[in-house]
Parts: structure tokens; C-alpha cells; sequence
């Protein structure tokens, strides 16, 4: 006896409105044709941001709340740093955070956020819109697909026409370009050319584009087609956490950490000569650095864990637990001074580089976010995750917007020509952002650092067409020293 198996189908794509559907086709052809020569052209410059300017016009023209154009605000800070700074580190991440971010444009639009929702539902939201914007790639084929099916002998004709035409050009060109030697350079130049674009990387750039643009054709194909119907949501499985076994972890781990930070008052803190074992200040101050910055992440999930365990609870022991929370947040922000304090030692003894400049920059930040952590343990009534997103995409903003290799070539040059450092060397392997400090040590009275000074600007290159137009470039260029013919 035969057994039928219904396989599940996934359902069919929302219907979308004629005029719409060509709004979305030349929205998406604008996307693939702007992204692979706007963004993906070599060390792009001004066109990125003219590209997200671009994207704001089309979200602006079909999307159905218009003030949704501000929430491209933040990649338009992203795109920007592609025009200010001649840094590439951030190329990539920056289109990382930028497919997130159209993630949550979509979400907004369609949903709205809420602080006051201490749940996972706005990043199940996210998610499930990235996932839906990828799963729409074959909505444009279809579309495509239905239109040669009704307009069959149309398309039949145009390549006959097409067919026929092919020959009669290559003939005129051909026989034109033998009785004219301009004219047949200049065929000669348009065929060279075009065979120049049939590289392997033009070919990925399109794929890329391509793929780019479909995922832009999905985000606003949601914002457009989802009514924001609220599916009931679940619980989930609530644990309710035993105040006893908390209170013994918390009392004992804090114990140490209690110690610990009267270890910091009393060596670190204090003055630099009761340090025993023949320690140096700075030899002491070195170590660690990374073990206390990797505790505080784990004290601030310890926290989120144990505040919603027992948030639902009015029990003495849940109070105490609180204020176990709260003498944790304190332990941790004793711990982020300590870090701090700990790497502007070493930064004060050898200088700035990248990494301990954004190891600052972070530690900052996440001193913003213990603070709104203080508030969460008193009164856990809105969603701390979401605000650290915030916070971590504030942080990522700024990192975009500050030279950030402008402010570490200064600390270097300053240190060398003052004689605190017998090269330069760290300061001359940063990006054009970090030219005009590099111009200060054409005043060295070294011969081999003003000669390596030479070489950096030399090695910078310029913008071959304005895609690349720079302002990091176009300043380092203007900072060139004239050679001297003499």
C-alpha cells in the first residue's frame, strides 16, 4: 500500500503591488550596480558615503514610513569613515555592522524597539529578519520569470533582432575602422578596455554586488510586505534561582575579590616604594592587564545572570542578593580602574599603539555600561542587553569618526623628537591618516629618520579617478615634500 509524505512547504512569498514590484527591481539594480562600483572599487573613498546617500533616496521613495531614512544614520557614519580616513582596518567591519544595522532598520520599521522589553525579542526579531532578508533572493528571479512567461513572443523577436544586429556591427566596425586609423584606435582602445573589466576581480566585485544588493532587495522587501503581526510569544523556561546557593557563590567569590582590591589600594593605588619582592612599579603594573580585563566580562554576565534568576522574587534572600550584585558592579568597576591604571602605565613608559588606544576607548565605554548596570541590579524593569548594543555601536561610531592613527603618530613623534624613544619606526607603518604628524620629523636631526619620513609619503598613493577621493590621501599628498634639485 503506498504512503503519501507531504513534505513541508515553505510559504510563498507576500504579494507585493505592481508598482512596487518595480520600485524593488530598480531599487535592487541600483543597489548591485552602486555597491560594486561605489563600495567595492579599490580604496573607495568619497563613493561610499554617496552610495548609503543613494540607499537613503530609495528607502525615502518606497519605504512606507519615511522617517525610517534616520535610522541609516549610524552607517552613513560608517560609510564616512571611508571618505575622512585612509585607514583600511575598518573596511571590513564596517560592512559587518552595517548588514546588522539595516537588520534592525527593517526591525524598527516594522516593530519599534522598547527598552521596557527585558526579553531576547528584539534580537530574535534581528535575526529572524536577516534570515527572511536572505531567504527573499529568489523573490526578483521569479518576478523576472513571470514577465518572460507573458511577454514570450516579445522576447522571442527582440533576439532575433539581437542575433541579426551582432553580425552587421562587427562588419561596419571591422571595414570603418580599416578605412580610418583614428577611428580604429579608438576601437581598438574601447575593445582593450573592455576586456580589461573581464578580470577575475571585476568578477568577484559583481558577485559580491550582486549578493549585496539581493540582501538590500530582502531588508526592504520586508519593510514593505510586513504588517508587523505579533506571533503570541512564549516564556520560555523560567529559572528561579536559589538565593542560598547564589549567596554562597557570591559571598565566597567576592571574599577574594575583596582581597584582591585591597591588594590594588594598598601596592597600585598607593605610593610606588611599598611594593615588595623588589618589584618596579612598572615591572608590577604590566601584569595582568588582560586577566582583569576578561573578569570584568565575566563579572557583568555573572550579574545579568543572577539579577534575572532572581528578579521575580521579594524574598529577604533575593534582597540580599541584590546588594550582593551591587557590591560585585562595585568589585568590577575597582577592577576596570585597575586595568585602566594598569595599561596607561605601560602606555606611558612605551607609548600608544592601536591596540592600547582601543583597549582605552573600550575601557571607557564599559565603564558607561556598568554605570546603567548599577540601575538595572536596583530596578531590572528594561532590557540591559539592548542598551549595551547601543553602547558597543556608540563606541564602534566614534572608533570610525576619531584619527585614530593621527593621535597615536602624534604620541610617537613627540616622544621621539623628545628623546624618549631612539626610533620611529611604529609611528611611520601607520595608514595616511598620520601624515601630518609624519611631516614633523622632516625636523629631525636624524639623516635615516627624515629619509624614512621621505620614503612614507612616497609610498603613499593618490586617487587615479573620484571614486577614491580622500581626504586623508588628499591631505598627505598636499604635506609631500617638493624634491630638492639643488
Amino acid at each position: 500500500m503506498e504512503q503519501n509524505i507531504n513534505f513541508p512547504v515553505p510559504p510563498p512569498a507576500p504579494p507585493v503591488e505592481p508598482l512596487l514590484k518595480i520600485k524593488l527591481l530598480i531599487y535592487l539594480l541600483v543597489s548591485v550596480v552602486g555597491f560594486s562600483s561605489l563600495v567595492l572599487t579599490p580604496r573607495a573613498g568619497v563613493s561610499v558615503p554617496i552610495f548609503v546617500f543613494i540607499q537613503a533616496v530609495g528607502l525615502y521613495i518606497i519605504a512606507p514610513r519615511k522617517r525610517i531614512v534616520f535610522a541609516l544614520l549610524p552607517v552613513f557614519i560608517l560609510a564616512l569613515n571611508s571618505f575622512i580616513s585612509a585607514n583600511p582596518m575598518w573596511r571590513l567591519p564596517n560592512l559587518i555592522v552595517a548588514i546588522v544595522l539595516y537588520g534592525f532598520i527593517a526591525v524598527y520599521s516594522v516593530h519599534g524597539f522598547s527598552f521596557k522589553d527585558t526579553s531576547w525579542v528584539v534580537f530574535f526579531r534581528l535575526g529572524n529578519m536577516i534570515i527572511r532578508s536572505f531567504k527573499w533572493f529568489a523573490v526578483p528571479f521569479a518576478w523576472g520569470a513571470e514577465t518572460e512567461i507573458k511577454n514570450m513572443p516579445m522576447i522571442r523577436r527582440v533576439l532575433i533582432g539581437v542575433a541579426v544586429t551582432i553580425p552587421v556591427l562587427a562588419f561596419l566596425i571591422t571595414m570603418l575602422a580599416s578605412a580610418d586609423m583614428i577611428f580604429g584606435e579608438l576601437v581598438y582602445d574601447f575593445f582593450d578596455q573592455l576586456l580589461g573589466l573581464l578580470s577575475f576581480s571585476t568578477f568577484m566585485r559583481i558577485l559580491f554586488g550582486v549578493h549585496f544588493g539581493l540582501y538590500m532587495f530582502g531588508v526592504l522587501y520586508n519593510i514593505c510586505t510586513d504588517k508587523g503581526i505579533e506571533k503570541p510569544r512564549s516564556n520560555g523556561i523560567r529559572i528561579s534561582g536559589d538565593c542560598v546557593v547564589l549567596g554562597i557563590v557570591l559571598t565566597s567569590a567576592l571574599l577574594v575579590y575583596t582581597l584582591f582590591v585591597a591588594i590594588q589600594f594598598r601596592y597600585l593605588f598607593a605610593s610606588p616604594n611599598n611594593l615588595p619582592y623588589g618589584l618596579t612599579f612598572v615591572t608590577y603594573a604590566r601584569r595582568g592587564f588582560f586577566e582583569l580585563l576578561f573578569l570584568t566580562g565575566v563579572n557583568i554576565a555573572s550579574i545579568l545572570v543572577t539579577v534575572w534568576m532572581t528578579k521575580t522574587q521579594n524574598s529577604r534572600g533575593a534582597k540580599f542578593i541584590k546588594g550582593l550584585c551591587l557590591y560585585l558592579c562595585t568589585v568590577t568597576v575597582v577592577l576596570l580602574v585597575s586595568s585602566f591604571y594598569r595599561m596607561w602605565l605601560y602606555g606611558s613608559d612605551d607609548g600608544l599603539t592601536r591596540m592600547r588606544l582601543l583597549v582605552f576607548g573600550f575601557l571607557f565605554f564599559e565603564g558607561i555600561g556598568l554605570i546603567f548596570t548599577f540601575f538595572y541590579i536596583a530596578k531590572p524593569k528594561f532590557n540591559i542587553v539592548l542598551v549595551y548594543f547601543f553602547i558597543a555601536l556608540s563606541y564602534f561610531l566614534v572608533l570610525n569618526i576619531v584619527p585614530i592613527d593621527r593621535v597615536i603618530a602624534n604620541d610617537q613623534v613627540n616622544r621621539y623628537l623628545a628623546g624618549r624613544r631612539y626610533c620611529a619606526q611604529y609611528a611611520l607603518s601607520l595608514s595616511p591618516d598620520a601624515a601630518p604628524e609624519i611631516a614633523r620629523l622632516f625636523n629631525s636631526t636624524n639623516e635615516q629618520t627624515r629619509q624614512n619620513a621621505y620614503a612614507y609619503f612616497n609610498a603613499i598613493e593618490s586617487h587615479t579617478n573620484w571614486r577614491q577621493w580622500n581626504l586623508a590621501r588628499s591631505r598627505a599628498q598636499y604635506l609631500k615634500p617638493v624634491p630638492n634639485t639643488d
